[in-house]
């Protein structure tokens, strides 16, 4: 016997005769039904007044004006060196000849503003979902002090109960981040400061 079956055998005898306890359904506890046919409706209004609320920039666009729009953030963040992550890899060579220093991943220490694709939002809280397949959104989200999440609006959800509903479970990767507003963090006088655990400043641009 090896140690792996080894040590699930002393599991097993561990919890012989121990009560089997009921497992809660999967799906969103009933209170949720009200909020979520309202959001239902207008995920878009709902989202980006969650975010907004939590500090996020939200613009609206249409994919002709994504560019122009993006550009109009790293100027208005007086941003010079930038990182974009390969799923919006085809921004990188069209912000070099708007003057911008231009990254991959592995500059994220060095950027002022890294900008990646999300998988999905969640209206219900503002949530941007960024899956753990594409490494270089992680890395650019979380290390320089502004990021740039671009989202399909047809990419939004109501809530988690919604994202895992859309994930085939065999799809379901090893890790989702999950970021809610800008980082911040709260002495014990639970006086804020922002950035200090990732971006402080933090824009959406959500694409029809």
């Amino acid at each position: 016997m090896d140690a792996r079956s080894e040590i699930l055998s002393r599991i097993r005898r561990a919890l012989h005769g121990v009560p089997q306890v009921p497992l809660p359904s999967g799906g969103p506890p009933p209170e949720a039904a009200a909020y979520r046919a309202e959001i239902g409706g207008n995920l878009v209004e709902r989202f980006t007044r969650e975010a907004e609320g939590l500090g996020v920039r939200v613009y609206r666009t249409d994919p002709q004006r994504l560019l122009e729009v993006v550009v109009g953030i790293l100027r208005a963040e007086r941003a010079q060196r930038v990182g974009v992550s390969e799923r919006v890899g085809w921004m990188a060579p069209l912000l070099q000849t708007k003057g911008f220093t231009v990254g991959g991943a592995d500059q994220a220490e060095r950027v002022e503003i890294g900008i990646t694709g999300a998988d999905y939002g969640l209206a219900a809280t503002g949530t941007l979902v960024l899956l753990s397949g594409p490494e270089q959104d992680r890395v650019l989200s979380l290390l320089p002090p502004v990021h740039v999440a671009i989202l399909p609006e047809d990419r939004l959800v109501v809530d988690l109960h919604a994202l895992f509903e859309r994930i085939r479970p065999e799809a379901l990767p090893s890790a989702l981040l999950l970021i809610t507003g800008p980082s911040r963090t709260a002495d014990i006088e639970q006086t804020l400061t922002p950035g200090v655990h990732g971006p402080g400043i933090v824009h959406v641009v959500l694409v029809r």
